[in-house]
């Protein structure tokens, strides 16, 4: 082990991992993951029983972001994008014929709504071809890449289906959440709330559906709760019954039995994940896997006869593990680590926090220290460090217990770093979310100003060296504290925030278009109306640039559908007229997240230099060699000149 105070180098640190998304086969034959080939995450696979032997099956010249199995174990499904465009093409290897086939055209979304045990070679896919905001619902057969359409859409968010690829619900989305849909007869099921809708999105575990015999619809709701409970509801009296419920945190995880799709567990996560088993039929189970491994479990999948899971260790200060684990002698084999380049390096612990605001909202939070400040790992420093407040995106996402890159590169470079789950972070019930409605710039904006309070009254920082950093609407929130409360922050990092709310609405991608509403209550305003945008452009940084008196990072993907570059092009235009100095950095080849690790390890490096000269913390020498399509359209901080 190498002394605790050495710098990690970047090159460890912002590596894509050696194995993510390790998936067993149906069969329980084969394992797939995706690892790094061709300078990008691709699809590997293996025997199960020797996964040392594991060989490349994909040639992906960008990033693969998913994969999976099909039901008859022969074809290995994964999703790509154009750099980082969004608009996801479907592709598969077939073990049986070695072949690899692309199922999609490039420019579209697609979504897989229902694989099937009883059609082990199709899937019901969703595809906007025939209009960009709405997907028509296909079925697609894996041997042939014939797709038939099924369902012509015009109005639905998602769908619903049975085991026949029969859709038989339909999910419509208001500015008050979602209606479930019987398509058969258009009668409404159940209604769910916008904060539901959120958490489905953004963790797409949490998307329940249908029974194996369809007389029991699952869900994860809160309409008669503030967290989230989960629910069956009777598909043909109606009737609800509560299956789970916790009083402090949503539903965060579901594991269903792969014959019946009946819940078996469910996760809760209010300051780290744990599994509530829902019968003794895998509580013997939950309490052996608790004894392989310190770290939060994650079963990211299961054999078709739910004899063999795939499980994995979340930790804080290394990288997960995977073991596959068979549930007939309870016995789990330690397959591999994510990340063996980190077996040198000793990381920082990730220390939860409970943070209170001014007007009483408790926000779970996470504090990493540098080791050398964390003697007791406790995370109270012996003395206060600089602080780097990192905000995260969403803003209805929320920061988890783990391994942080992020953290562990500003810790091991001497920062503090904390992350809070700030009102409207999902994770935490629907009120929790609710109040952020409308509180941009406005409350938001306060619980981030109490959490840098609380680290000043803790010793763990100092009021004069306190910086703010985020992607998404933590770069939103990077320009709020730079532009709003210039006097609190000595810096900000913003990577793909929006500067103008108005524009940044305006251009949302089409296929969002069928959950404006939502968005709209979301954000608060409506950019259609006089008042609204009024309001909007009142919360927006880029109308209070000339205020901004403290260094300022900027980076964008060039591809980003989310936050168009025009929403950075535009504050650091209006900075500029304010002779305001701004470093800016583009990827032509990214989009709303730095997916090539040449482009991050290029844009952290500049980070890392920025910081340094702000806050005087350590540096690693900046790489002209990494391979990066980082262009760097403004350096009035003169980054890379010294």
């Amino acid at each position: 082990m190498l002394p605790p105070d050495l710098i990690i180098p970047r090159k460890v640190l912002w590596a894509d991992p050696q194995i993510h998304l390790a998936r067993i086969s149906p069969d329980g034959k084969h394992i797939c993951y995706l690892a790094p080939s061709r300078k990008n995450m691709n699809v590997w696979f293996a025997p199960s029983q020797a996964w040392q032997n594991a060989k490349v099956v994909s040639s992906s010249l960008h990033p693969v972001r998913d994969v999976w199995w099909s039901r008859d174990s022969d074809h290995i499904l994964y999703t790509t994008d154009l750099n980082g465009d969004e608009n996801w093409q479907l592709h598969s290897y077939q073990l049986s014929t070695q072949k690899t086939r692309t199922f999609t055209p490039q420019g579209l979304q697609v979504r897989v709504l229902r694989v099937s045990t009883k059609h082990p070679t199709k899937l019901l896919i969703g595809l906007n071809e025939r209009d960009r905001q709405h997907v028509d619902v296909y079925v697609l057969d894996l041997n042939s890449s014939e797709l038939t359409c099924v369902y012509q859409n015009n109005e639905y968010w998602d769908f619903l289906a049975d085991d026949d690829l029969q859709i038989r619900i339909g999910l419509k989305v208001d500015q008050n959440g979602g209606s479930y849909i019987n398509l058969a007869n258009q009668q409404l099921i159940t209604r769910t709330t916008l904060h539901d809708i959120y958490e489905v999105y953004f963790y797409p575990r949490l998307r329940q559906g249908l029974s194996s015999d369809n007389e029991k619809l699952y869900l994860c709701q809160s309409a008669k709760t503030n967290t989230s409970e989960l629910i069956s509801i009777d598909m043909k009296s109606g009737k609800l019954e509560s299956l789970f419920h916790d009083e402090q945190s949503d539903i965060a995880d579901v594991l269903r039995c792969p014959l019946t799709k009946k819940p078996l567990a469910a996760a809760t996560y209010y300051e780290r994940k744990k599994w509530h088993p829902l019968s003794q039929e895998c509580a013997g189970d939950f309490e052996y896997l608790a004894s392989v491994d310190n770290g939060d479990i994650d079963i990211l999948s299961q054999s078709a006869n739910n004899d063999t899971w795939m499980v994995s260790y979340t930790h804080d200060d290394s990288p997960a593990t995977y073991y596959l684990y068979h549930r007939k002698h309870q016995r789990a084999i330690f397959l591999f680590n994510s990340h063996e380049g980190y077996k040198d390096y000793a990381f920082t612990k990730m220390h939860p926090r409970v943070i209170t605001t001014r007007d009483g909202l408790k926000c779970v939070s996470y504090l990493s220290l540098p080791r050398q400040s964390d003697i007791n790992e406790k995370g109270i420093p012996f003395k206060p460090v600089p602080l780097v407040l990192l905000v995260h995106g969403g803003p209805n996402y929320r920061d988890f217990w783990g391994f942080n890159p992020t953290h562990q590169w500003l810790a091991n470079r001497g920062y503090a770093v904390l992350s809070m789950n700030y009102r409207s972070s999902t994770g935490f019930g629907k009120e929790h979310v609710q109040k952020g409605f409308g509180e941009w710039a406005a409350k938001i904006h306060e619980d981030l100003l109490d959490a840098v309070n609380f680290a000043i009254d803790n010793h763990i920082t100092t009021a004069d060296q306190v910086a703010i950093m985020g992607r998404s609407f933590g770069g939103y929130a990077t320009l709020v504290g730079l532009s709003f409360t210039p006097e609190v922050f000595c810096c900000g990092v913003d990577i793909v925030g929006p500067s103008n709310l108005q524009t940044m609405l305006e251009n949302f991608p089409p296929y969002w278009r069928t959950v404006r509403e939502a968005l709209y209550k979301m954000v608060g305003f409506d950019p259609t109306s006089e008042q609204g945008i009024a309001r909007l452009h009142a919360k927006s940084p880029l109308f209070k640039a000339q205020n901004i008196c403290k260094p300022l990072l900027i980076g964008h993907g060039a591809n980003d559908v989310r936050v168009l570059q025009s929403e950075s092009d535009q504050m650091v235009k209006a900075m500029q007229k304010n002779g305001i100095p701004v470093t800016y950095a583009v990827f032509p080849d990214e989009g709303h997240q730095l997916l090539h690790p040449g482009n991050r390890m290029a844009f952290y490096a500049l980070a890392e230099l920025f910081l340094a000269k702000v806050l005087k913390g350590k540096c690693e020498s900046y790489d002209a060699a990494v391979d990066t399509s980082m262009t760097v359209l403004a350096d009035d901080f003169k980054l890379l000149h010294n």
